[in-house]
């Protein structure tokens, strides 16, 4: 018993209570807080005609840069300071559209990435050459580019891919093919056509994609 008539446990108690009343507090507030931006998967939705005349409504999955945990910082961190969101196609599975590939040459170790920004996708690739310099190979609307597995449920149809130098030399044939010594990038409208970005002399150039 303290000088004041009160047991010491009961006056630790006394002490503690409005910290333990906090604490459930907290822990509710940390439950729902919503995730960060740049961690947060987004959708982007709109009414859109196809070019055959027909209004559909679509959905388009983003991704966080996050969810690429083998993108090498430096690339990461360009890309979140853009602001960039990595569109999926409608028949993604799981995370798409972020590649690597020997781009510039033979032997090399580069990137490429699909950034959406402001209803617009780029198509980046970084050379391990120059990594803070992105070259920017094209760019259209979000929702240039659709499809659906399901009637009625459309979305992104832009997907990017590796084509190894036998595979581009397959539906390249042809004097020059002996020179493709590395690997490309293909730029695919999902189910309709697909082309190949090979870096040649300095310069890019556009194959058939085989499709």
């Amino acid at each position: 018993m303290n000088r004041d008539g009160m047991n010491p446990a009961a006056a630790l108690l006394f002490i503690l209570a409005p910290v333990l009343l906090f604490i459930p507090a907290v822990l509710r507030a940390q439950s729902i807080a919503p995730a960060p931006p740049d961690l947060a998967e987004q959708i982007e939705a709109g009414r859109t005609r196809l070019p055959g005349g027909a209004e559909v409504v679509y959905r388009i999955r983003l991704l966080p840069v996050a969810s690429f945990p083998s993108l090498p910082a430096g690339i990461a961190s360009q890309l979140r300071e853009k602001d960039c969101m990595v569109p999926q196609t409608y028949a993604a599975r799981e995370p798409e559209n972020v590649i690597r590939g020997a781009f510039e040459k033979r032997g090399s170790d580069d990137w490429a990435v699909l950034c959406s920004m402001n209803g617009a996708t780029s198509l980046y690739v970084f050379f391990q050459s120059q990594p803070d310099q992105p070259i920017m190979l094209r760019r259209q609307r979000d929702a240039e580019w659709l499809g659906a597995e399901v009637v009625g449920q459309y979305g992104s149809a832009w997907g990017i891919s590796t084509r190894n130098p036998s595979q581009i030399r397959s539906s390249n044939p042809g004097r020059h093919a002996e020179t493709i010594d590395h690997a490309g990038i293909e730029d695919a409208f999902v189910e309709h056509s697909a082309s190949i970005h090979y870096f040649r002399d300095g310069g890019w150039v556009t194959m058939d994609g085989g499709n």
